[in-house]
């Protein structure tokens, strides 16, 4: 009779087991570095299911270590759970509401298979001017910034992302919120419900990532809380803390997702207010994924210094022809070693920067200017017919407003093109800044082995080769052509002078025998 009672019991629980697991859709295998995704739906109509229940997913490694996220409401009465495997093996998940639903409760596993993705986006441990993947790999950035993201329909958005694929850009700064699309969802009279989401805008980024993923583009945010740039600010920390946990439990399954709450944040935040919102990011993406914030000034070191800042995020606006102003970038770096991403200084068009920001010849200068002083860019493209910069009130024309146009009006792409050909050709992740080496003070360099020094006028090089032995070979880059020019070979002694081939702009190019042809694919 006892036994028959065990077997009743046994039989009872594992019903209710299959029952609960069985109304739940999630993967029994994945690739690792890739997107994991639960999807549940409840019985109950909730008054605000984004404040009422909360979703609980626990997940064990192969290792044995544990993971615990949070899972996010999407409508209709669903729910999901997001994660990223990075272990190849046996995962073992369980998930659970709070309070308790037994329709938004499952348990299961799945198994992770290896993969060619190299996992999201991290600074290169051991040269922190660079960034890397997760499995080591360096990475130079060159993005594209897309206002429109989450509201390009697929086709647009794909046509677009092959465009800048075959220039060079492997990551995107977006979306560009506006009042009318924001992370939440508006009452009837204009204001914004801080407790409710609009899922619109989220679900449009959502298809945004998945889309950029498969074609091996990184996003980088550039508001996605507001209180800058004419967006509300949520205004208590409860509802605060509420969109971050939202945000982090769209995103953290995504290997191309880096974290940027807001932008120009000395407009709309105090330091204090943005040093807590970056510790709770950190605390609720576990470490995983990449944070910044946008700054204005780059000049809080509390916020630089701070654990959860891992990047340089930073705007110089190009408003007159000193192409030079970017050699701040090596001092930045000096104070801080941190990564550098030159967010907002090549808008081309841009109203700011106007007829400064048209010059292509200028304009390519302070590129290599840039790159060069150990900074990775940002390029915009917002030019309207006839060329001129935008105006306020010009609307879709490029792909930078809206994302709707097919033939971007910008003249740099080929420039940047031939950038970031240049930079992927070298051992650019063993370099770091060096103008007190070089004449012209553009100067990236692993001393003693690689020197890349610009020349922004053909001007005459002095490159200071002291106490350094060795045979050097030589090579003039044109930015203007994506060509080579032979320089010969040289033998390294005190400072030594390089003519450019004409009076236009060359990168110097000067590589110790036996140091030619190390590069990575990307």
């Amino acid at each position: 009779m006892i036994c028959h009672r065990i077997l009743l019991t046994l039989s009872f629980l594992l019903l209710v087991n299959y029952s609960l697991s069985s109304q739940v859709q999630a993967p029994t295998k994945v690739s690792k570095w890739s997107l994991w995704e639960a999807t549940l739906k409840s019985n109950r109509k909730y008054f605000n299911p984004f404040t009422e229940v909360a979703i609980i997913a626990t997940f064990r490694s192969p290792s044995g270590k544990t993971l615990t996220v949070e899972g996010f409401y999407d409508g209709d009465r669903i729910w999901k759970v997001r994660f990223m495997p990075d272990e190849v093996g046996q995962w073992r998940w369980f998930i659970r509401a709070e309070p308790s639903d037994e329709r938004l409760s499952a348990s299961g596993r799945f198994e992770c298979v290896p993969s060619k993705l190299r996992g999201p986006l991290k600074v290169y441990l051991q040269n922190p001017l660079w960034f890397s993947f997760a499995d080591g790999t360096p990475v130079y950035l060159l993005s594209f910034h897309l206002w429109n993201l989450d509201a390009m329909d697929e086709k647009t958005l794909a046509k677009t992302l092959d465009f800048l694929k075959a220039q060079g850009f492997n990551a995107i700064v977006g979306p560009h919120l506006t009042p009318e699309r924001t992370a939440w969802e508006s009452l009837p009279d204009g204001r914004k419900d801080f407790e409710r989401f609009n899922l619109s805008v989220w679900q449009g980024l959502d298809k945004a990532l998945k889309l950029m993923a498969e074609k091996g583009f990184v996003l980088i945010p550039f508001n996605i809380i507001g209180g800058t740039n004419g967006l509300p600010k949520v205004p208590d920390e409860n509802r605060l803390d509420l969109l971050l946990r939202y945000w982090v439990a769209r995103w953290q399954g995504f290997w191309n997702a880096t974290f940027q709450p807001t932008s120009e944040w000395e407009e709309g935040y105090s330091e204090q207010e943005i040093l807590q919102i970056g510790h709770t990011l950190h605390e609720l993406t576990q470490g995983r994924f990449l944070i910044s914030v946008h700054s204005l000034k780059a000049n809080s070191e509390n916020v630089q210094r701070a654990r959860w800042f891992d990047y340089h995020t930073v705007q110089d606006k190009l408003d007159d022809w000193n192409f030079g102003k970017f050699l701040w970038f090596a001092e930045l770096f000096r104070k801080v070693a941190k990564p550098i991403f030159a967010h907002e200084c090549l808008w081309e068009g841009n109203f700011h920067q106007r007829e400064a920001g048209l010059d292509v010849d200028n304009m390519r200068r302070t590129a290599w200017t840039i790159a060069l002083s150990g900074g990775q860019i940002n390029y915009a493209d917002e030019v309207v017919p006839p060329r001129k910069w935008r105006r306020r009130e010009d609307v879709g024309v490029t792909f930078s407003e809206l994302g709707m146009a097919t033939k971007p009006l910008g003249q740099l792409y080929s420039t940047l093109s031939y950038l970031a050909s240049f930079m992927r050709s070298l051992p650019f992740w063993r370099m770091q800044p060096h103008p007190e080496l070089a004449s012209t003070k553009i100067c990236l360099a692993k001393v003693g082995q690689t020197y890349a020094v610009y020349s922004p006028h053909g001007d005459k090089i002095q490159l200071d080769l002291t106490k350094i032995l060795g045979e050097f070979k030589a090579r003039w880059f044109n930015p203007r052509t994506g060509k080579w020019v032979d320089g010969g070979s040289i033998f390294a002694s005190g400072v030594r002078e390089f003519l450019a081939p004409d009076d236009g702009d060359w990168v110097l190019l000067l590589q110790r025998q036996g140091e030619l042809g190390e590069r990575i694919s990307q």
